[in-house]
């Protein structure tokens, strides 16, 4: 169960508007299944707004459990330079669509259930091959592409194999390991 929302909505060299009409957005998908949601604007200008226009929003979901599920969706402007005179406008997405995009992305994530969104399972997995010589457990979604290869490099470098067996009633995976006791040979011994 998802406890509360929290989420960053940025522009840079573009309207500060844009980033009220994103929230807008997803605040009217999410408030009909939850009350705690706070997205928090963040818009520069000028030299300290860089060199390429555009706007996106971060959400971060925080289940009961203290899972955090999270999404990233931006929109870039192409740079003078990538517009030739033959070329057409690229047709960008709207803020309205860039909020709904976001908010349906998130609710997807936490639709698939686990510990981490589907962007971090490569992560997770590398740290559970890494560690001590002791046995990891975690539950993921559905896997990706993306961890799926994490879990051959895995296999291939570390000698690692993860034991996986899928939960049908839940739509999840579970993992298992033994670490390979990976040590830090910088960190210093007191």
């Amino acid at each position: 169960m998802v406890k509360r929302i929290r989420g960053v909505s940025f522009s840079t060299r573009v309207s500060p508007q844009l980033e009220n009409r994103i929230i807008y957005a997803a605040r009217g998908i999410f408030n009909r299944f939850i009350p705690d949601v706070h997205i928090h604007t963040d818009h520069r200008s000028g030299s300290a707004g860089g060199r390429s226009p555009g706007y996106g929003v971060s959400l971060v979901a925080e289940t009961t459990t203290g899972c955090l599920l999270s999404v990233d969706v931006t929109v870039s402007y192409p740079s003078v330079d990538e517009i030739n005179e033959e070329s057409e406008k690229p047709e960008l997405t709207s803020p309205e669509d860039l909020g709904v995009q976001a908010a349906s992305m998130l609710l997807e994530e936490v639709a698939q259930g686990g510990v981490v969104d589907s962007t971090h399972q490569g992560l997770l997995f590398i740290l559970c091959a890494l560690c001590p010589p002791d046995v990891s457990k975690v539950r993921v979604g559905q896997l990706t592409p993306y961890g799926i290869e994490t879990l051959r490099n895995i296999r291939d470098f570390l000698d690692v194999k993860f034991i996986i067996k899928p939960d049908p009633n839940s739509n999840t995976v579970t993992l298992k390991c033994v670490g390979a006791g990976v040590k830090n040979l910088a960190r210093k011994i007191s």
